[in-house]
């Protein structure tokens, strides 16, 4: 018989305190948005108006940073999507 696998369910929470515009990430107006696997914090993506910070959970001193525009060419290239304007997809 087989066994049934235990389901974590992913929660991500967005810490909205009003509605603000993304200013520098040391600013104090970023938009943190934590990712967790039932109570088990994943990490938090902390956005700015310029940058991309992926934080690991424990982690206080190593994170990923990206530009926006490197952000999004790297959630392309790991999607499956060409960048636009990308001529080399064979289309």
């Amino acid at each position: 018989m087989a066994r049934k696998r235990k389901i974590t369910q992913t929660r991500v929470t967005a810490l909205l305190p009003y509605s603000i515009e993304l200013t520098k990430l040391k600013s104090g107006n970023t938009l943190d948005v934590q990712v967790r696997a039932g109570d088990e914090l994943l990490g938090t993506l902390k956005m700015g108006r310029g940058s991309v910070q992926w934080w690991p959970r424990g982690n206080r001193i190593n994170m990923l940073w990206k530009s926006w525009h490197d952000f999004a060419e790297m959630l392309n290239r790991n999607m499956g999507r060409p960048p636009r304007g990308d001529k080399s997809a064979g289309h």
